[in-house]
């Protein structure tokens, strides 16, 4: 049996990689806060002292960490990943990054004969507690099709979009559709409210609509309650925004609406309200309506 290697113990990788443990797998784990990876040891894991160890003892390397420097942090210098690689093995990161960043990583990876598929995810905790999430996956094909095996543990649904930074994109593109559609929602049962409409009416006449989103259905009973409990946080819908405007820029693609929805964002987290749910955007919308 293959070797697995999970770097990064936080809120969604710790399910994850507690997935893969329950389907037989031997798992060794580096967290930068040891204690953090308690639980997963108690279970079974076996303990690194360094990524570069990981890289050493496995042949399948996860990454799932807080962003893109520290993506290359674990990757870079001398206890980091790629010092650790020897010839065929496989990183798959699961971190929402840049593709900058992403390619940075991929380049030192080529470089000692291994490859980096960029494996993104949608979903929450709750989601990937019961291998409910999706992921979006590019680089090398023959690696895609030697870990796909894993994929299916974790997830319910996986898209192979090509060799590149495409995966990075997908889920760039799907934060932003979500955070534009709540900020357009949020307008919405303003103006529903101010007009006399109640919530929760108006939000099942718009759920039995062409109108009707997933967002709707996800967040149908906690909006509809006016319940914004914190599963994304607004700081981390601007950084996913950020990253999705320097993608814009490197593209040349203007983004105007989603240039907006950053605005509002930033709104909401200068009220002190940056780690509340992105939904959150609603209760913005409500007092700048006088609601």
């Amino acid at each position: 049996m293959a070797k697995i290697g999970w770097i990064g113990l936080g809120n969604m990788g710790t399910p994850i990689c507690k997935n893969l443990m329950r389907s037989g797998q031997n798992v060794t784990v580096w967290n930068r806060t040891k204690a953090k990876a308690q639980s997963i040891l108690n279970e079974g894991a076996v303990w690194a002292d360094s990524p570069k160890e990981i890289a050493e003892k496995c042949d399948f390397i996860f990454t799932m960490v807080s962003g893109g420097q520290v993506l290359q942090a674990v990757n870079f210098g001398d206890n980091g990943i790629a010092s650790g690689l020897t010839s065929g093995k496989i990183v798959i990161d699961m971190t929402t990054v840049s593709p900058e960043h992403s390619s940075k990583v991929n380049e030192i990876i080529e470089m000692k004969g291994c490859k980096l598929l960029r494996a993104p995810v949608t979903g929450d905790a709750k989601l990937a507690s019961k291998s409910q999430l999706k992921i979006f996956i590019s680089g090398d094909r023959t690696a895609y099709e030697k870990t796909l095996h894993l994929f299916k543990i974790i997830s319910i649904s996986q898209y192979y979009l090509g060799t590149g930074e495409e995966s990075r994109i997908m889920k760039l593109i799907i934060n932003m559709l979500t955070g534009v559609n709540m900020q357009v929602l949020a307008e919405t049962l303003v103006l529903a409210e101010k007009a006399g409409l109640n919530r929760k009416k108006a939000l099942q006449v718009i759920s039995e609509s062409t109108a009707v989103s997933a967002l709707i259905e996800y967040k149908f009973n906690q909006i509809s309650k006016k319940q914004y409990d914190t599963v994304f946080s607004i700081s981390m819908m601007e950084n996913d925004f950020d990253l999705a405007l320097t993608a814009a820029k490197q593209y040349s693609v203007p983004l105007p609406i989603t240039a907006m929805t950053r605005q509002f964002l930033a709104a909401v987290n200068a009220k002190g309200k940056g780690e509340e749910d992105f939904s959150s955007l609603i209760q913005l919308a409500e007092e700048l309506s006088g609601i």
